[in-house]
């Protein structure tokens, strides 16, 4: 078990959730006392995003990734995004391993594809990507597959500019619509990019020190709320009533073999496959919350006026 201050490597590190966890390590909570190196992989060392990180002391990477780059790492957090080909990740794991990297976290985080059933194989590659880490790594690489549920500050995301509601979220219309019988009441986990980053953090920090005091396979959970809540909230903060009506999984299933990620996701909350609320990491990463306090769907819908700016 070492104590020592580790080196870290963020692929994505300049993206949207790579760019939070590039500043969590770079952060004074953590330097130099228990994070040395930290080397973002970009593909343009001159956006002002990697320029702000150099500022912090972050080195910036934007050539090939060979074992040869990842030399005297110890953590390797791969923050691509879904559209990074397969074997681009896959070649990272494979570089980290021959360079004897310890900790080695896949991309994606989000749904945990091991709670899945009819939307399981839109979600595939996060469990492949993962045994593919494992493999290469051969017992001597800690692979942590870390997942939060949704995203929450994607909660009102919606899919284009025409307003039309992308997870069932419809303002205009005072509707929200949820996949299924029942599933009104289905809670979903929502954890924020901000607390995904500084678990991650945490996470890596604590495996680097001795792998077995994290599990392979890791859930957090800022917070949760069923569509009914949501509705509720929404109400409240913008004084209309909200109202939550339950389609039929039918159509969505037929969407599901067609390949349609967002039906697999809305699928995925109505069947309440996105409640991670039980067996969370919660504690280890953030014991009695004396770290930071976990962002709150409540806190959201208020901050946000009702998602307005979501």
């Amino acid at each position: 078990m070492s104590s020592s201050p580790i080196n870290v490597v963020v692929a994505g590190g300049t993206g949207t959730l790579g760019k939070l966890i590039s500043k969590t390590l770079l952060s004074s909570v953590y330097r130099p006392n228990q994070i040395n190196r930290v080397v973002v992989l970009s593909r343009d060392d001159s956006s002002p995003v990697a320029q702000e990180l150099k500022v912090l002391g972050a080195e910036i990477h934007t050539g090939p990734v060979q074992a040869d780059t990842l030399k005297g790492i110890d953590v390797v957090i791969n923050a691509w995004g879904f559209l990074v080909p397969g074997d681009i990740k896959n070649a990272l794991a494979k570089a980290a391993a021959d360079a004897g990297v310890k900790v080695y976290f896949p991309s994606e985080f989000g749904v945990d594809p091991h709670t899945l059933d009819a939307e399981a194989k839109l979600f595939a590659s996060k469990v492949s990507q993962a045994n593919y880490a494992r493999e290469v790594g051969k017992g001597a690489l800690k692979v942590i597959e870390l997942y939060n549920g949704g995203f929450l500050g994607q909660i009102g995301q919606y899919a284009d500019s025409g307003m039309k509601p992308a997870v069932g979220i419809d303002i205009p219309n005072k509707t929200l619509t949820s996949v299924g019988q029942g599933s009104a009441t289905a809670r979903i986990s929502y954890t924020s990019e901000r607390d995904i980053a500084y678990s991650t953090v945490r996470l890596a920090i604590l495996a680097a020190q001795d792998p077995s005091s994290v599990a392979d396979n890791v859930r957090i959970s800022g917070s949760s709320a069923s569509w009914s809540h949501i509705a509720e909230l929404l109400s409240q903060e913008l004084g209309t009533k909200f109202e939550v009506k339950e389609l039929d999984d039918a159509p969505f299933k037929e969407k599901i073999e067609n390949g349609d990620f967002v039906a697999s996701l809305r699928y995925a909350y109505g069947k309440g496959h996105v409640d991670l609320t039980t067996g969370t990491a919660n504690e280890l990463v953030n014991p009695g919350q004396e770290l930071w306090k976990w962002d709150t769907v409540e806190e959201y819908v208020k901050k946000t006026k009702g998602l307005s700016a979501a």
